[in-house]
């Protein structure tokens, strides 16, 4: 009888170690080691380029199904251009980013595949102005140690389809549609 209970003790004690060896591992972003760039191509002029200052998130990752999700807050209030001395009051306005009503933007995934060949494809919906789009976005990561990861991407999408640019600025004639969008995430495991 004592072989029994010791027996299912040993069990229990196994299946919870196996457990908490394939558990999730969260990944939280480093966001002064980490940057959210932007470009749009304009017509006879210099390209608008910026990025957001603040943003916060997190990657929740199962290696060993190679699986895992992914979330992305943005402050939009946090943009910096190469414009902003004559436009970013335009810029922040109703007509482009509508800050009053929508502060935030979001990346979050749907789907994250991670491959055996440190790439990886983040099945992810963006979130802008109450405007939403789904995108499959490439990713290449590299670990740092057991600690730390570096995830970069790009992906493009259309800036009217989010609404940024609205009345005459919807034209895509001077200030194209193509957005241009580069991450470089410093991850940092959460023990």
């Amino acid at each position: 009888m004592v072989w029994k209970f010791r027996l299912i003790k040993y069990l229990f004690l196994f299946l919870f170690i196996c457990s908490q060896s394939f558990a999730l591992e969260k990944w939280v972003i480093n966001t002064s080691k980490s940057s959210i760039n932007f470009s749009i191509p304009v017509l006879l002029a210099e390209d608008v380029t910026g990025n957001f200052k603040k943003f916060t998130g997190f990657i929740e990752v199962d290696r060993k199904n190679f699986e895992g999700v992914a979330n992305v807050i943005i402050d939009i209030n946090s943009i910096n251009t190469n414009y902003d001395l004559d436009y970013g009051d335009l810029i922040r306005s109703d007509v482009f980013f509508n800050l009053s009503k929508f502060p935030k933007a979001s990346i979050k995934t749907k789907d994250f595949l991670i491959n055996k060949d440190n790439t990886a494809y983040a099945f992810a919906t963006l979130n802008i102005k109450g405007n939403e789009k789904d995108f499959k976005i490439p990713l290449s990561y590299n670990l740092q140690g057991t600690n730390k990861a570096i995830a970069k991407g790009t992906f493009v999408f259309k800036r009217t389809e989010f609404e940024i640019g609205t009345g005459i600025w919807s034209n895509t004639l001077i200030l194209k549609d193509d957005v241009t969008v580069n991450v470089s995430l410093t991850l940092d495991l959460v023990k």
